[in-house]
């Protein structure tokens, strides 16, 4: 690697230390090329980089970077760096898994969030919730204040309708109670105005036939009384005949 190449390698790390605020030192050693690809196809999968460097470009490229403090760690074997913009969980997840069947490889050191992290701390960044999984957490604590707030409406809502069925139907037994005494009543009114009606035309009837009656009767007194009298005026035109025939 000539000079020029040299100068271009760490103009490229510098930018790409200055351009991502996660950042993990590997101690790389005893990784074969196809695991190599293998760990290089896994990090791409969580849209995160790596790639192995010599120390003494690395160093150089270390100014005015977030990863200044870490000098003493690009020493001895290639160190390899992880790195990434927004997801230093998975990417840490990743090493950890990846590290568990290539013992050769482990922490050294890394930037989080542009602070320096230890080893330790590089672990329970790996054992915490992926992002996925805090998103999903998330949701689920802001889904579950809205199912119960949902619920908590529903029942009133169902409440409120429960109670508004209730008043309908004691409405509408009311209006039973009240409509049935009204009906009772007018057919009462009915019976009572059919019934004197019938007792007026009984009544009626029954003056019509004694009047009838009377007018008879008074007819046949007058005609006897006519009869008497005139039975009468004969018995006294007789009588006189029969005085006159005396005398």
């Amino acid at each position: 690697m000539n000079r020029e190449e040299k100068h271009a390698v760490v103009k490229e790390l510098n930018e790409t230390f200055k351009d991502n605020d996660n950042v993990l030192l590997i101690h790389f050693t005893g990784v074969s090329v196809a695991d190599s690809i293998e760990l290089r196809r896994k990090i791409s999968e969580v849209e995160c980089g790596y790639r192995v460097v010599k120390n003494r470009l690395a160093l150089r490229a270390l100014e005015d970077t977030s990863l200044k403090g870490l000098e003493e760690h690009f020493k001895g074997a290639p160190t390899a760096i992880a790195y990434t913009g927004e997801n230093p969980v998975a990417l840490a997840k990743v090493l950890k898994t990846f590290f568990k069947d290539h013992p050769g490889m482990s922490f050294k050191a890394g930037v989080i969030e542009g602070q320096s992290v230890s080893v330790s701390e590089i672990t329970t960044l790996a054992d915490m919730p992926s992002r996925e999984e805090l998103l999903t957490k998330l949701l689920y604590l802001l889904k579950a204040p809205l199912n119960q707030l949902a619920t908590a409406l529903q029942s009133p809502v169902r409440n409120l309708a429960s109670v508004l069925q209730q008043l309908g139907e004691t409405k509408e037994k009311e209006q039973l109670q009240l409509t049935e005494p009204v009906e009772a009543a007018a057919e009462q009114e009915e019976v009572q105005e059919e019934a004197a009606a019938e007792q007026e035309e009984v009544q009626e009837e029954a003056a019509a036939e004694q009047e009838e009656v009377q007018e008879e009767a008074a007819a046949e007194q007058e005609e006897v009384q006519e009869e008497a009298a005139a039975e009468q005026e004969e018995v006294q035109e007789e009588a006189a005949a029969e005085q006159e025939e005396v005398q």
